[in-house]
Protein backbone atom coordinates (compact mmCIF):
# COMPACT_ATOMS: atom_id res chain seq x y z
CA UNK A 1 0.00 0.00 0.00
CA UNK A 2 1.10 3.28 -0.98
CA UNK A 3 0.97 6.89 0.20
CA UNK A 4 -2.09 8.34 -2.39
CA UNK A 5 0.09 11.91 -3.15
CA UNK A 6 -0.62 14.78 -5.72
CA UNK A 7 1.95 18.06 -6.06
CA UNK A 8 -0.04 20.87 -5.85
CA UNK A 9 0.02 25.23 -5.01
CA UNK A 10 -1.65 26.48 -2.10
CA UNK A 11 -4.58 29.14 -2.13
CA UNK A 12 -3.69 32.43 -0.75
CA UNK A 13 -6.73 33.15 2.69
CA UNK A 14 -7.96 35.63 0.86
CA UNK A 15 -8.96 33.94 -2.08
CA UNK A 16 -9.83 31.24 -0.33
CA UNK A 17 -12.91 33.05 2.00
CA UNK A 18 -14.00 34.80 -1.39
CA UNK A 19 -14.51 30.61 -2.65
CA UNK A 20 -15.55 29.91 0.94
CA UNK A 21 -18.52 31.96 0.34
CA UNK A 22 -19.36 31.22 -2.90
CA UNK A 23 -19.10 27.31 -1.62
CA UNK A 24 -21.57 28.59 1.17
CA UNK A 25 -24.17 29.43 -1.41
CA UNK A 26 -23.59 26.09 -3.17
CA UNK A 27 -23.94 24.31 -0.18
CA UNK A 28 -27.36 25.55 0.68
CA UNK A 29 -28.69 24.42 -2.63
CA UNK A 30 -29.01 20.79 -1.22
CA UNK A 31 -27.99 19.76 -4.73
CA UNK A 32 -26.15 16.34 -5.01
CA UNK A 33 -22.99 17.49 -4.92
CA UNK A 34 -19.84 16.58 -2.35
CA UNK A 35 -18.76 19.98 -1.75
CA UNK A 36 -14.84 20.51 -1.07
CA UNK A 37 -13.74 21.69 2.42
CA UNK A 38 -12.16 24.22 2.44
CA UNK A 39 -8.99 23.29 3.31
CA UNK A 40 -8.69 21.71 0.99
CA UNK A 41 -8.94 23.80 -1.85
CA UNK A 42 -5.86 23.88 -3.89
CA UNK A 43 -4.42 23.65 -7.41
CA UNK A 44 -3.56 20.62 -8.59
CA UNK A 45 -0.47 20.16 -10.61
CA UNK A 46 0.10 16.60 -10.86
CA UNK A 47 -2.04 13.91 -9.31
CA UNK A 48 0.78 10.42 -8.75
CA UNK A 49 -1.80 8.46 -7.16
CA UNK A 50 -0.18 5.99 -4.59
CA UNK A 51 3.49 6.01 -4.09
CA UNK A 52 5.41 3.46 -2.71
CA UNK A 53 6.83 4.56 0.69
CA UNK A 54 10.25 4.14 -0.34
CA UNK A 55 9.75 6.10 -3.59
CA UNK A 56 8.33 9.56 -1.66
CA UNK A 57 12.02 10.58 -1.11
CA UNK A 58 13.07 10.56 -4.73
CA UNK A 59 9.43 12.24 -5.44
CA UNK A 60 10.58 14.86 -2.97
CA UNK A 61 13.83 15.43 -4.29
CA UNK A 62 12.57 15.55 -7.93
CA UNK A 63 10.46 18.53 -6.78
CA UNK A 64 12.76 20.39 -5.05
CA UNK A 65 14.97 20.35 -8.44
CA UNK A 66 11.78 21.75 -9.94
CA UNK A 67 10.83 24.45 -7.68
CA UNK A 68 14.77 25.49 -7.13
CA UNK A 69 14.22 26.20 -11.08
CA UNK A 70 11.24 28.18 -10.66
CA UNK A 71 10.60 31.83 -9.60
CA UNK A 72 7.72 33.18 -7.23
CA UNK A 73 4.75 34.10 -9.56
CA UNK A 74 1.81 34.87 -9.22
CA UNK A 75 -1.88 33.12 -10.96
CA UNK A 76 -4.90 34.71 -11.05
CA UNK A 77 -8.49 32.87 -9.84
CA UNK A 78 -11.06 33.49 -12.15
CA UNK A 79 -14.47 32.05 -13.42
CA UNK A 80 -15.98 28.87 -12.78
CA UNK A 81 -17.61 25.83 -15.04
CA UNK A 82 -17.82 21.96 -14.98
CA UNK A 83 -15.80 18.71 -16.76
CA UNK A 84 -17.17 17.25 -19.05
CA UNK A 85 -19.37 21.28 -19.29
CA UNK A 86 -21.58 22.94 -17.10
CA UNK A 87 -24.88 21.44 -18.71
CA UNK A 88 -24.12 17.74 -17.53
CA UNK A 89 -20.31 18.05 -14.86
CA UNK A 90 -19.18 15.55 -13.20
CA UNK A 91 -16.86 17.74 -11.61
CA UNK A 92 -17.48 21.44 -10.62
CA UNK A 93 -14.34 24.19 -10.60
CA UNK A 94 -12.97 27.72 -10.52
CA UNK A 95 -10.62 28.67 -13.34
CA UNK A 96 -7.12 29.89 -12.70
CA UNK A 97 -5.73 31.85 -16.32
CA UNK A 98 -3.15 29.57 -18.03
CA UNK A 99 -0.06 32.17 -17.33
CA UNK A 100 3.28 31.08 -18.92
CA UNK A 101 5.25 30.61 -15.31
CA UNK A 102 2.13 28.34 -14.38
CA UNK A 103 2.06 26.09 -17.88
CA UNK A 104 6.40 26.05 -17.43
CA UNK A 105 6.10 24.85 -13.86
CA UNK A 106 3.62 21.72 -14.31
CA UNK A 107 5.04 20.72 -17.22
CA UNK A 108 8.24 20.14 -15.16
CA UNK A 109 6.67 18.35 -12.92
CA UNK A 110 5.10 16.15 -15.32
CA UNK A 111 8.45 15.81 -17.16
CA UNK A 112 10.09 15.11 -13.86
CA UNK A 113 7.48 12.45 -12.33
CA UNK A 114 8.25 10.58 -15.82
CA UNK A 115 11.41 10.07 -15.71
CA UNK A 116 10.19 8.48 -12.09
CA UNK A 117 7.86 6.25 -13.85
CA UNK A 118 4.74 7.99 -12.81
CA UNK A 119 2.72 7.77 -16.30
CA UNK A 120 1.85 11.04 -18.11
CA UNK A 121 -1.34 12.88 -18.12
CA UNK A 122 -2.99 12.17 -21.32
CA UNK A 123 -5.17 14.73 -21.35
CA UNK A 124 -3.95 18.63 -21.90
CA UNK A 125 -3.72 20.77 -18.50
CA UNK A 126 -6.30 23.02 -17.79
CA UNK A 127 -5.67 24.44 -14.73
CA UNK A 128 -8.87 24.37 -12.45
CA UNK A 129 -9.60 24.22 -8.33
CA UNK A 130 -12.20 21.71 -7.67
CA UNK A 131 -15.03 22.67 -5.82
CA UNK A 132 -17.55 19.58 -5.90
CA UNK A 133 -17.62 16.26 -7.42
CA UNK A 134 -21.58 15.60 -8.58
CA UNK A 135 -23.19 12.68 -7.62
CA UNK A 136 -26.36 13.04 -9.29
CA UNK A 137 -28.31 15.73 -10.97
CA UNK A 138 -30.54 16.57 -8.17
CA UNK A 139 -30.22 20.35 -7.57
CA UNK A 140 -28.01 21.24 -10.18
CA UNK A 141 -30.39 23.66 -11.77
CA UNK A 142 -30.02 25.51 -9.07
CA UNK A 143 -26.08 25.24 -9.12
CA UNK A 144 -26.02 26.03 -12.29
CA UNK A 145 -27.98 29.53 -11.86
CA UNK A 146 -25.50 30.60 -9.34
CA UNK A 147 -22.58 29.44 -11.27
CA UNK A 148 -23.63 31.81 -14.03
CA UNK A 149 -23.08 34.68 -11.96
CA UNK A 150 -19.57 34.05 -11.52
CA UNK A 151 -18.89 33.37 -14.82
CA UNK A 152 -16.53 36.35 -15.24
CA UNK A 153 -15.49 37.19 -11.42
CA UNK A 154 -11.93 37.21 -10.90
CA UNK A 155 -11.30 35.86 -7.04
CA UNK A 156 -7.88 37.32 -6.83
CA UNK A 157 -4.62 36.40 -7.10
CA UNK A 158 -2.11 34.08 -5.96
CA UNK A 159 1.55 34.49 -4.91
CA UNK A 160 3.48 31.17 -4.43
CA UNK A 161 6.52 30.53 -3.84
CA UNK A 162 6.92 26.89 -3.16
CA UNK A 163 5.11 23.88 -4.01
CA UNK A 164 3.57 21.08 -2.16
CA UNK A 165 4.09 17.52 -1.70
CA UNK A 166 0.56 16.47 -0.31
CA UNK A 167 -0.68 13.36 1.11
CA UNK A 168 -4.38 12.00 0.71
CA UNK A 169 -6.40 10.02 2.77
CA UNK A 170 -9.57 9.16 2.30
CA UNK A 171 -12.31 8.55 4.55
CA UNK A 172 -16.14 8.42 4.84
CA UNK A 173 -16.25 12.04 5.72
CA UNK A 174 -13.66 12.80 2.79
CA UNK A 175 -10.33 13.40 2.18
CA UNK A 176 -7.73 15.04 4.28
CA UNK A 177 -5.01 16.46 2.83
CA UNK A 178 -1.60 16.41 4.41
CA UNK A 179 1.38 18.73 3.64
CA UNK A 180 4.81 16.11 3.41
CA UNK A 181 6.89 18.50 1.61
CA UNK A 182 7.01 22.18 0.54
CA UNK A 183 9.48 22.97 -1.84
CA UNK A 184 10.80 26.41 -2.29
CA UNK A 185 10.94 28.56 -5.33
CA UNK A 186 14.37 29.73 -6.71
CA UNK A 187 15.34 32.56 -4.29
CA UNK A 188 15.97 35.43 -6.48
CA UNK A 189 17.54 37.80 -4.03
CA UNK A 190 20.05 34.93 -3.26
CA UNK A 191 23.86 35.98 -5.03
Amino acid sequence: MGIRSFVALELSDEVREKLVIVLQRLQRTGASVKWVEPENLHLTLKFLGEVPEEQIESVTEALRTVAQATEPFSFVVKGVGGFPDLRRPRVLWVGVEATQPLMRLQQLVEKAMEQLGFAPEERAYHPHITIGRVKATAGMEKVREILSEYVNVKFGEVFVSHLTLFRSDLSREGPTYTPLAKLSFADVNAD
